[in-house]
């Protein structure tokens, strides 16, 4: 008896990898930087945050590789943990969900200012603070 149960036990871990038993290195390395950078903030921030960097992923101005947006110098500081809801908004975020418009590409510790370095500010939450990218192109400035 308990050997067949144990037998399915491990047919059921080989056949439904997908019950959360694995997780894909992306979706881990961004909910260990959830964690580290909001991981005291409630889902929605945490959302946000990841918004802004699978905004830069998305985007022609910064590397199209979520491992090389998070480690660009600087940017995001990632820890070696990560709880539940940092693990379920990475995979929301992984599948698609976003929280802020496409030009919102970066986020600091709020300081009051409505802008940054030319950036306008998009929206305060979480003790962050979420400014737009606006950029030119040739075909703008003519």
């Amino acid at each position: 008896m308990k050997r067949g149960l144990c037998v399915l036990l491990l047919l059921m871990v080989v056949l439904l990898p997908g019950v959360g038993l694995t997780e894909d290195e992306d979706t881990m390395m961004l909910a260990k930087t959830l964690y580290t950078l909001a991981g005291d903030q409630d889902y929605q921030t945490k959302l946000m945050v990841g918004s802004v960097i699978m905004n830069r992923v998305d985007s022609v101005w910064f590397p199209d590789d979520l491992e090389k947006v998070l480690n660009q110098p600087h940017q995001f500081a990632r820890g070696n943990r990560y709880d539940e809801e940092s693990l379920s908004a990475a995979r929301a975020l992984m599948m698609g969900e976003r929280s802020l418009p496409e030009d919102v590409l970066y986020l600091r510790v709020d300081q009051g200012e409505d802008e940054w370095e030319g950036r306008p500010l998009y929206k305060r939450a979480g003790g962050y603070a979420f400014y737009r990218e606006i950029r030119t192109t040739a075909a703008d400035e003519t």
